[in-house]
Protein backbone atom coordinates (compact mmCIF):
# COMPACT_ATOMS: atom_id res chain seq x y z
CA UNK A 1 0.00 0.00 0.00
CA UNK A 2 2.83 2.40 0.85
CA UNK A 3 4.41 1.75 -2.55
CA UNK A 4 1.11 2.62 -4.26
CA UNK A 5 0.80 5.92 -2.33
CA UNK A 6 4.40 6.89 -3.12
CA UNK A 7 3.90 6.09 -6.79
CA UNK A 8 0.66 8.06 -6.89
CA UNK A 9 2.30 11.04 -5.24
CA UNK A 10 5.30 11.04 -7.53
CA UNK A 11 3.00 10.84 -10.55
CA UNK A 12 1.02 13.83 -9.32
CA UNK A 13 4.14 15.86 -8.84
CA UNK A 14 5.40 15.14 -12.34
CA UNK A 15 2.07 15.91 -14.00
CA UNK A 16 1.63 19.06 -11.93
CA UNK A 17 5.04 20.39 -13.02
CA UNK A 18 4.31 19.64 -16.64
CA UNK A 19 1.06 21.58 -16.67
CA UNK A 20 2.12 24.66 -14.67
CA UNK A 21 1.07 27.84 -16.38
CA UNK A 22 3.32 30.89 -16.21
CA UNK A 23 2.46 33.44 -13.54
CA UNK A 24 0.27 36.29 -14.77
CA UNK A 25 1.82 39.71 -15.25
CA UNK A 26 1.27 41.98 -12.22
CA UNK A 27 -1.55 44.46 -12.58
CA UNK A 28 -0.21 47.99 -12.78
CA UNK A 29 -2.52 50.77 -11.70
CA UNK A 30 -3.29 53.24 -14.43
CA UNK A 31 -2.24 56.81 -13.88
CA UNK A 32 -5.15 57.99 -16.02
CA UNK A 33 -7.78 59.94 -14.10
CA UNK A 34 -11.02 58.17 -13.27
CA UNK A 35 -13.83 58.95 -15.67
CA UNK A 36 -16.10 61.79 -14.61
CA UNK A 37 -19.38 60.70 -13.04
CA UNK A 38 -22.28 60.76 -15.47
CA UNK A 39 -25.29 63.02 -14.91
CA UNK A 40 -27.41 59.88 -14.51
CA UNK A 41 -25.16 58.64 -11.69
CA UNK A 42 -25.37 62.01 -9.98
CA UNK A 43 -29.16 62.05 -10.42
CA UNK A 44 -29.26 58.65 -8.69
CA UNK A 45 -27.35 60.18 -5.76
CA UNK A 46 -29.92 62.98 -5.57
CA UNK A 47 -32.71 60.43 -5.44
CA UNK A 48 -30.89 58.34 -2.83
CA UNK A 49 -30.29 61.39 -0.66
CA UNK A 50 -34.07 61.65 -0.49
CA UNK A 51 -33.94 58.54 1.72
CA UNK A 52 -31.68 60.39 4.16
CA UNK A 53 -34.11 63.31 4.20
CA UNK A 54 -37.08 60.97 4.62
CA UNK A 55 -35.49 59.34 7.67
CA UNK A 56 -34.64 62.68 9.26
CA UNK A 57 -37.91 64.49 8.56
CA UNK A 58 -40.14 61.65 9.73
CA UNK A 59 -38.06 61.16 12.90
CA UNK A 60 -38.00 64.89 13.66
CA UNK A 61 -41.76 65.25 13.24
CA UNK A 62 -42.47 62.19 15.36
CA UNK A 63 -40.23 63.57 18.13
CA UNK A 64 -41.83 67.02 17.92
CA UNK A 65 -45.31 65.45 18.09
CA UNK A 66 -44.35 63.39 21.16
CA UNK A 67 -44.78 60.09 19.32
CA UNK A 68 -41.11 59.20 19.64
CA UNK A 69 -38.67 59.25 22.54
CA UNK A 70 -35.29 61.01 22.21
CA UNK A 71 -33.42 57.68 22.26
CA UNK A 72 -35.35 56.41 19.24
CA UNK A 73 -34.96 59.76 17.48
CA UNK A 74 -31.21 59.56 18.00
CA UNK A 75 -31.24 56.03 16.56
CA UNK A 76 -32.94 57.26 13.40
CA UNK A 77 -30.39 60.05 13.05
CA UNK A 78 -27.58 57.48 13.42
CA UNK A 79 -29.19 55.43 10.66
CA UNK A 80 -29.38 58.52 8.45
CA UNK A 81 -25.60 59.06 8.83
CA UNK A 82 -24.96 55.46 7.74
CA UNK A 83 -27.26 55.78 4.71
CA UNK A 84 -25.52 59.04 3.80
CA UNK A 85 -22.13 57.37 4.17
CA UNK A 86 -23.08 54.82 1.51
CA UNK A 87 -23.70 57.50 -1.13
CA UNK A 88 -20.85 57.87 -3.63
CA UNK A 89 -18.82 61.01 -3.12
CA UNK A 90 -15.61 60.38 -5.04
CA UNK A 91 -15.19 62.19 -8.30
CA UNK A 92 -15.70 65.71 -9.49
CA UNK A 93 -18.78 67.84 -9.64
CA UNK A 94 -21.13 69.74 -7.39
CA UNK A 95 -23.23 66.70 -6.36
CA UNK A 96 -20.21 64.69 -5.22
CA UNK A 97 -18.66 67.72 -3.53
CA UNK A 98 -21.86 68.44 -1.58
CA UNK A 99 -22.16 64.79 -0.48
CA UNK A 100 -18.54 64.90 0.71
CA UNK A 101 -19.35 68.05 2.71
CA UNK A 102 -22.43 66.38 4.23
CA UNK A 103 -20.37 63.35 5.24
CA UNK A 104 -17.79 65.63 6.84
CA UNK A 105 -20.50 67.56 8.70
CA UNK A 106 -22.14 64.39 10.02
CA UNK A 107 -19.79 61.39 10.04
CA UNK A 108 -21.40 57.95 9.98
CA UNK A 109 -22.14 56.41 13.37
CA UNK A 110 -21.52 52.65 13.17
CA UNK A 111 -24.42 50.38 14.06
CA UNK A 112 -24.44 49.55 17.75
CA UNK A 113 -22.05 52.39 18.57
CA UNK A 114 -23.09 54.40 21.60
CA UNK A 115 -22.16 57.93 20.60
CA UNK A 116 -24.73 60.43 19.44
CA UNK A 117 -24.79 61.47 15.80
CA UNK A 118 -22.95 64.75 15.37
CA UNK A 119 -23.46 67.45 12.80
CA UNK A 120 -26.88 66.46 11.52
CA UNK A 121 -28.89 69.67 11.13
CA UNK A 122 -25.81 71.81 11.89
CA UNK A 123 -25.06 75.00 9.91
CA UNK A 124 -22.45 73.03 7.92
CA UNK A 125 -25.07 70.37 7.18
CA UNK A 126 -27.57 72.92 5.92
CA UNK A 127 -24.96 74.67 3.76
CA UNK A 128 -23.95 71.37 2.13
CA UNK A 129 -27.60 70.35 1.74
CA UNK A 130 -28.38 73.66 0.04
CA UNK A 131 -25.47 73.10 -2.38
CA UNK A 132 -26.68 69.55 -3.05
CA UNK A 133 -30.23 70.79 -3.63
CA UNK A 134 -29.02 73.35 -6.18
CA UNK A 135 -26.87 70.76 -7.97
CA UNK A 136 -29.74 68.27 -8.06
CA UNK A 137 -32.14 70.94 -9.36
CA UNK A 138 -29.63 71.67 -12.12
CA UNK A 139 -29.77 67.97 -13.08
CA UNK A 140 -33.56 68.02 -13.12
CA UNK A 141 -33.73 65.72 -10.09
CA UNK A 142 -34.84 67.88 -7.16
CA UNK A 143 -34.44 66.55 -3.65
CA UNK A 144 -37.62 64.88 -2.44
CA UNK A 145 -38.86 63.19 0.71
CA UNK A 146 -41.70 60.87 1.60
CA UNK A 147 -43.67 61.79 4.69
CA UNK A 148 -45.40 58.88 6.35
CA UNK A 149 -45.60 59.63 10.06
CA UNK A 150 -48.37 61.43 11.88
CA UNK A 151 -52.01 61.12 11.38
Amino acid sequence: MAVFAAAAMSGCAESADAGVAPLPEPVVASSAPAPAPSPAEDADICTAYGDVLTILENADIALDDGRMEPQEHQGWHKLATRVLDRLPSSGDGPVRSAVTDLKEAAPAVPSGFGRAPEGVRSPEWYAAEEALGAACDELGTPLAISMFTGG
